[in-house]
């Protein structure tokens, strides 16, 4: 065999073990994928659930805040407040100052 067979044939076989190779690791990648994608998506719905939980608790918060300013702003509770420091918001108003020309 001539010098440029032998280094023709090389080349050849040479490219196709590379062939080869590729042709393995894009198969095992194609193979881990799917696997890999189902860890990402478990990661991400234990994340959702996370967050519904701890969007349901800031509404409960949030309702029982509110709860709690109208109770403490509806109108028997202030008047009872008046009474208690004094106020009497139901009383006569007292003039505080004197208007009109001296």
């Amino acid at each position: 065999m001539s010098e440029s067979s032998k280094k023709s044939l090389f080349n050849s076989n040479r490219t196709i073990v590379w062939v080869f190779i590729c042709a393995v690791m894009v198969a095992g990648l194609l193979l881990i994928l799917p696997l890999y994608m189902q860890n990402c998506l478990t990661k991400l719905y234990s994340k959702s659930n996370e967050l519904s939980f701890k969007i349901g608790q800031l509404q409960r918060e949030r309702t029982l805040q509110e709860l709690e300013i109208n109770k403490l702003s509806s109108l028997e509770n202030l008047s009872a407040f008046a009474d208690s420091v004094g106020l009497d918001l139901n009383g006569v108003p007292i003039k505080v100052r004197i208007t009109g020309a001296p």
